[in-house]
């Protein structure tokens, strides 16, 4: 329930309402009202308050305002469901829509549409979606979609004002060059029986022009690495793509997936996105579901708990639904969110890699269209997903549990025997998202290595691996940055391979030893490349030394004199042949 405006001003009157009442959100803009057909107007607007909650929408009944619907924070349309109308007669319908936030309601925004009568359609719900995909830079054209008659004319309203997007009235083609990525917002239609129309709002959704990546960190150089370094580097810093600033790097047990993501295009679903990444809520996540040759699914569930069963799941907290920013097709190699069935934003964390061909003709008129928020980066991704989509399934309901609403049917396995998988998932059975991560939509490979002998290196996703040889020197290694176009930049560094650690000894004893007041210590020292010297001092006297030392191990053995009684301090330090220390090793004694 939502209060009456008439109440909220009789509760500011009263003092009721705290004062932060006044940092109520912007008040929506370019609100427009809509027919697409006989039987039903809908509502578009540009959101302008950054800190909404929801969305408010009323309808005029002819008397009074009354409560049309609730839609979560940044949507900007409301469809209205049918029959949300009294009649299919011509009349004109009015609504008026307000943003909300904890601190209060914006200003009433209204707008009016006459709805006539007419057999033509241009309902989009699972027939056509709102919305069409481009490229800054490249022709496009998009051809109104018009059902049960023919029109006399096509019409388009609020056109980019650059004038850039032109239609054509006689065949309903728009066309033109869109000049920069982003959203643009329009309203289509077909004009008939005199000065009548139906309309139906129109998202462009503009992908940036091609780019080339670039080596965001020139400067950048590697310490120098001691003979026994065997790790990796993370290494999502050296680069950046200037036309897409944000990526996903999914890490799975096939291999890493980079996904360049359209945060221009589709900017609350890559927000809703990376707001589940940088939670850490797709850690550890199940792919629950591969449908051979269509997608793989996942980012709904996790394990109930640290030590729950394989069969034992939890869903993601969600956070609100996202609405709907479908247009950008669901070819093979994209991404978009998962939602219910006749609900277009109602999205929260499940997401999908298409993998058919087909899948364009088959996801892209569903319940509004789908959201494609981004793209696999490379063929090395590309085939990471279509491994993790050849694995075996199994029917998993009502064996796993915990998981309402995730599709179960097609659980992706990796232990089946002879094509069929287990009836009971093993914790070695199911596939895991170990993370996923925001960094730079590039793929990095390693395209050369100067000195194999000195280290091995190679890159999974975003980690470079450098293992040592155990020799002394240096390998320049030629990284490569891909992005979504294909383009590339190169980046060499060099990598410096040295005895960086000190030798380790060890004393095994000391003791007395004629004449009197004399000590005789022995130990041993060993090191990876090879011994120096070692010394000695008493009661922090000169350093003297103890002899010189050969090989990667040899004993100690020294006879020390000049102490005094009571308490004496003995300190030992090795050295190898490269002058790297042992550090000093403290012994005390005392003299009767």
């Amino acid at each position: 329930m939502r209060a009456t405006p008439a109440l909220f001003t009789l509760l500011a009157l009263a003092g009721l309402i705290p004062s932060a009442f006044a940092a109520a959100p912007a008040a929506p803009t370019a609100v427009v009202a809509y027919a697409p057909n006989q039987s039903r107007v809908h509502l578009s607007w540009v959101d302008n308050a950054a800190d909404e909650t929801a969305y408010f929408v009323d309808r005029w009944n002819g008397t009074a305002w009354v409560v049309a619907g609730n839609l979560p924070a940044n949507c900007i349309v409301f469809r209205a469901a049918a029959p949300s109308l009294p009649s299919t007669s011509e009349e004109t319908v009015k609504y008026r829509v307000a943003a909300q936030n904890g601190d209060g309601i914006s200003a009433w925004v209204a707008a009016e549409v006459v709805k006539p009568q007419g057999s033509l359609n241009l309902m989009p719900d699972n027939i056509y979606p709102e919305g069409s995909g481009g490229r800054a830079g490249q022709p496009l054209s998009i051809s109104i979609q018009v059902a049960n008659g023919t029109p006399t004319s096509y019409v388009a309203s609020g056109l980019p004002e650059a004038g850039w997007l032109t239609l054509d009235s006689v065949t309903g083609v728009l066309s033109g060059t869109p000049p920069a990525p982003g959203v643009y917002r329009f309203f289509v239609g077909v004009g008939f029986d005199g000065d009548k129309r139906f309309e139906r709002v129109h998202f462009l959704r503009v992908l940036p022009a091609a780019s080339t990546p670039v080596v965001d960190n020139p400067g950048f150089r590697l310490p120098t690495q001691n003979l026994g370094v065997d790790g990796g580097l993370e290494i999502s810093g050296l680069f950046r793509d200037p036309a897409r600033p944000k990526g996903a790097w999914f890490v799975t047990p096939a291999g890493p997936i980079i996904v360049a993501l359209n945060d221009q295009a589709t900017p609350n679903t890559v927000n809703n996105f990376l707001g589940y990444v940088g939670r850490g809520d797709y850690d550890g996540s199940y792919l629950s579901r591969a449908s051979p040759g269509f997608v793989i699914q996942g980012g709904g569930a996790k394990p109930a708990s640290a030590t729950a069963s394989p069969t034992q799941w939890q869903v993601i907290t969600k956070r609100p639904p996202v609405p709907n920013e479908a247009g950008i097709t669901n070819t093979r190699g994209t991404i978009a969110m998962a939602k219910l069935g006749g609900e277009p934003d109602s999205a929260t964390t499940e997401w999908f890699f298409s993998v058919g061909v087909n899948n364009p003709a088959i996801l892209d008129p569903q319940s509004g269209g789908f959201t494609v928020f981004g793209s696999v980066v490379g063929t090395a991704s590309q085939n990471v997903v279509d491994i993790l989509n050849s694995q075996f399934t199994g029917n998993y309901t009502g064996v796993i549990t915990g998981a309402p609403g995730t599709l179960l049917s097609e659980v992706p396995v990796i232990d089946a025997v002879n094509g069929v998988a287990p009836a009971i998932p093993t914790v070695n059975s199911l596939i895991r998202f170990s993370g996923i991560y925001q960094v730079p939509p590039v793929a990095i490979t390693l395209v050369s290595n100067s000195a194999p002998t000195v280290l091995s290196a190679s890159v999974s996703g975003m980690i470079l691996f450098i293992e040592s040889k155990g020799k002394i020197g240096t390998a320049n290694l030629l990284l490569r940055a891909t992005n979504l176009d294909g383009n590339s930049v190169d980046f060499n560094f060099p990598v410096r391979i040295d005895d960086l650690v000190g030798p380790g000894f060890r004393l095994t004893s000391i003791r007395g030893v004629d004449p009197p007041g004399t000590l005789l210590a022995k130990g041993r020292a060993m090191d990876t490349v090879g011994l120096g010297y070692w010394r000695y001092r008493v009661n922090k006297g000169a350093w003297r030394s103890a002899g010189r030392l050969s090989g990667k191990s040899a004993p100690l053995t020294v006879k020390m004199k000049g102490f005094k009684k009571g308490k004496n301090l003995i300190e030992f330090e090795v050295f190898d042949a490269r002058k790297n220390s042992s550090g000093v090793l403290k012994q005390t004694i005392t003299f009767s």
